[in-house]
């Protein structure tokens, strides 16, 4: 049980006291209209794209002045050879660079996002995006950062087991070792950044704009795990994986009522992809569009499903608070009628 937080400047009979889950806090606010949610998704857009564009072009600058891209050569401009140059590589340490840092910087922009769509419930200073609580549950990131590395590690011994039962041996550490320690240094230093950023996109703003315009909390599930799923330039059977992610971390979000839980397991899983894809013994050193079968499906779906369950128990143990109870004004008496979790 938590206090509910008030406005100073409204007296206690003046207010009311409104539950309300993760997903549906953007209906905290007095002023709350259909709109705002729209706003700060397209600003939120815009910001992520011009930070992209604004990382790009020197990139791109330099790589034409190094000759890596030929402007007589249409092929080099192609944007699979771009795709291919540029995406996170363990054995090109600046493309995690640019990869990770591009991402990262649009971090800091968020808040100003939901500034600009004028989106912050009565009396609260801090981010609406964190938690129910308003801010960041440390102590539950911590636990679900071990939680999820148990269920990751579990999961990948049983599918490298299945995998030379079947006859697919492990191949040789291919990438040269400083190469790979820096990278790794990269990975460890700016992977949890990024997938924080990840998260406060997709299961901060995007859920929460969902959860303002529609109630039943599956329908911001689904569409926040497309929409992440489709930002990624995978294959079809890569896609139907990050949309399985997707699913599991706005569930445990909603469930949980904070982004910690995802933020935890999207680190976990982005880190240990790194350094897993980065040994060169599983093929490729960094991200490709073809990312395995109907296999690999089914071994994401037991992954998601099994650490979706671990947090639902320990969150339910450790009495995880999943509602934010805050004061709202309840001078207008229609404000509140639609407003409901």
């Amino acid at each position: 049980m938590t206090d509910p937080i008030t406005a100073p400047a409204l007296p206690v009979s003046s207010t009311t006291i409104l539950e309300l889950p993760y997903h549906r806090l953007y209906r905290a606010q007095p002023t709350y209209r259909w709109w705002r949610p729209l706003v700060a998704i397209v600003m939120t857009v815009v910001f992520f794209f011009a930070v992209s564009f604004a990382v790009a072009i020197p990139v791109l600058i330099g790589l034409f002045a190094t000759g890596t891209i030929d402007l007589n050569n249409p092929a080099s401009l192609s944007q699979d050879a771009l795709l291919e140059l540029l995406a996170p590589d363990m054995a090109r340490p600046w493309t995690l660079l640019f990869g990770l840092g591009s991402i990262i910087l649009v971090l800091p922009l968020v808040p100003l996002a939901l500034r600009i769509a004028g989106i912050r419930p009565a009396g609260v200073r801090v981010s609406i995006l964190h938690s129910v609580l308003f801010r960041l549950r440390w102590r539950w990131l911590f636990v679900t950062l071990g939680l999820s590395a148990l269920v990751w590690v579990v999961t990948l011994v049983a599918q490298l087991a299945i995998g030379v039962a079947g006859g697919e041996p492990i191949g040789q550490f291919t990438t040269d070792p400083t190469t790979y320690v820096i990278s790794l240094i990269i990975v460890l230093l700016l992977v949890p950044i990024q997938a924080a950023t990840e998260e406060y996109l997709y299961r901060g703003v995007l859920l929460q704009s969902v959860g303002a315009w529609l109630r039943w909390a599956p329908f911001g599930v689904v569409i926040s795990a497309v929409l992440f799923a489709v930002s990624h330039s995978y294959d079809g059977w890569g896609l139907l994986q990050v949309g399985l992610m997707g699913v599991g971390f706005a569930i445990v979000t909603v469930r949980t009522g904070g982004l910690e839980a995802g933020i935890a397991f999207h680190t976990v899983n982005n880190v240990g992809s790194f350094a897993l894809a980065g040994t060169g013994a599983f093929g490729p050193t960094g991200m490709t569009t073809e990312t395995g079968g109907p296999i690999a499906v089914i071994g994401q779906l037991v992954t998601v499903v099994l650490w979706v369950g671990v947090v639902e128990l320990f969150a339910r143990r450790q009495k995880v608070e999943n509602l934010s109870r805050i004061a709202v004004p309840s001078a207008d008496p229609g404000m509140l009628a639609p407003h409901g979790s």
